[in-house]
């Protein structure tokens, strides 16, 4: 059978415009492997998951086809969420814990570790991450659980301009500078006999905001919380002298301090009732955001140790957050390549300047445009670089409330200093004793 010319050409053309058509498609299902999945992610909520739900996640849909559906939970919450959905539904490809939960939920998570040099994943550059807060979040030994993002610590906040103004060190390096200090600053500005601004503030709530707020000040007494067999140490002379410290500078502060949580103490802080103070390193954002009556007078440090002879053992407690993948996600691979693609430098700084300014990696402490919007990010990186969890086991989150429980009691002059402590000491020997860390 003959074929004319003109049916020839048309034919071999008909094949180019298929394989180029097949060729193409091949590029594109290479290029976005995981175009079409859907990611279901738990997170707490803060600003930083707002940004996720309304930017993040339509930014990662166009540039991989990954569809990321974002359930944002307060922290009352999460936490039980999260612990139902391990037990039953299990629906969730991504989690999201805070430090105390991290080991608790090992259990329940993916190990990252063989993804994190693997082709066709984004590159996590885990040499920027914070050393210090690496190695917290995935202790040698144990397999790669998490991706640290929203690290937090605390930090020692202070009014420059009240503090020269009094003739004071700018800032208070010694707990006799800052009770000093703290007296001082403590007045009637107006004249009209009611005090309106105090010398200290701090998120002294029951529980885990005070106990968060006075761990650093163990530390800048050379205090430990354990000795190298997990036995409590936080009952030493350090640690009595540490709370009666906050015993001491409390009738520096507002009456309604004991209720104070991160909101007040950050509200007080920009309105001008607070001279100085301690909180959350979260704090930073507001007190230097356009909006602050108080951004061009504000600085951030670390916290002021008990005297300058005393070394300090670390320079804060780690808080914050970071994702990982579930073992039972339908869609691992999905859900590891999105964990990634959150977490590595460009997105997670991207999260920082947008967010609630925390900061995760090292190479933050040098970003210009996350300075020009929180200048306190370097004093946040140094912190974490010399911080430590409270607890490296799932024992944490009990250990913590326990603390927090004793610590408001003598705070509110329901024990001494020495017998919360003690008895603290004691409740966290019984619990690590029947846990089996003492055989």
């Amino acid at each position: 059978m003959k074929f004319k010319r003109g049916s020839l050409v048309l034919a071999l053309a008909l094949v180019v415009l298929v394989v180029g058509v097949m060729s193409a498609t091949c590029t594109a299902a290479e290029e976005k492997p995981y175009a079409g999945t859907v990611v279901k992610a738990l997170i707490f909520r803060s600003l930083d998951s707002d940004y996720i739900a309304t930017v993040m996640a339509p930014r990662l849909e166009k540039e991989t086809g990954i569809i990321l559906k974002v359930d944002q939970v307060p922290y009352e919450h999460i936490h039980s969420k999260q612990i139902m959905d391990f037990m039953g539904a299990r629906v969730y490809d991504i989690i999201n814990p805070c430090t105390e939960w991290s080991h608790e939920y090992r259990r329940y998570s993916l190990d990252l570790g063989k993804y994190l040099d693997a082709p066709g994943f984004p590159d996590v550059e885990v040499e920027d991450v914070i050393p210090c807060v690496w190695k917290e979040w995935n202790p040698s030994g144990l397999p790669v659980a998490w991706i640290p993002y929203q690290p937090d610590s605390r930090v020692f906040f202070f009014r420059k301009d009240l503090l020269k103004d009094a003739g004071l060190p700018i800032p208070p390096k010694t707990w006799d500078e800052l009770l000093t200090a703290a007296e001082k600053l403590t007045v009637d500005k107006d004249g009209d006999g009611k005090i309106d601004q105090y010398g200290f503030g701090m998120p002294a709530r029951r529980g885990m905001h005070i106990m968060h707020m006075w761990i650093p000040f163990l530390f800048s007494a050379g205090g430990e919380l354990f000795d190298g067999n997990w036995k409590p140490t936080l009952n030493s002379q350090a640690g009595i002298d540490a709370l009666q410290l906050f015993c001491d500078i409390k009738p520096f502060c507002p009456p309604d301090v004991a209720v104070f949580g991160e909101y007040e103490t950050n509200h007080s802080a920009k309105t001008g009732l607070l001279a100085m103070g301690v909180c959350h390193t979260a704090i930073t954002p507001e007190i230097f955001a356009p909006d602050s009556p108080v951004k061009d007078f504000m600085g951030c440090a670390f916290y002021p140790v008990k005297s300058l002879d005393v070394p300090r053992s670390y320079a804060g407690i780690m808080g914050g957050w970071a994702l990982g993948a579930t073992k039972y996600s339908k869609n691992p691979k999905a859900a590891v390549y999105t964990t990634f693609w959150l977490t590595n430098r460009e997105n997670a700084t991207d999260m920082q300047i947008h967010g609630r300014q925390h900061a995760a990696r090292l190479s933050m402490a040098r970003n210009p445009e996350l300075l020009a919007v929180n200048p306190g990010v370097p004093t946040i990186v140094a912190t974490l670089e010399k911080a430590v969890m409270l607890f490296p086991g799932p024992e944490c989150q009990n250990l913590s409330e326990i603390l927090g429980t004793r610590l408001s009691q003598a705070f509110a002059g329901e024990m001494t200093p020495k017998e919360a402590l003690d008895t603290t000491a004691m409740e966290w020997e019984f619990l690590l004793e029947s846990a089996g860390y003492y055989d």
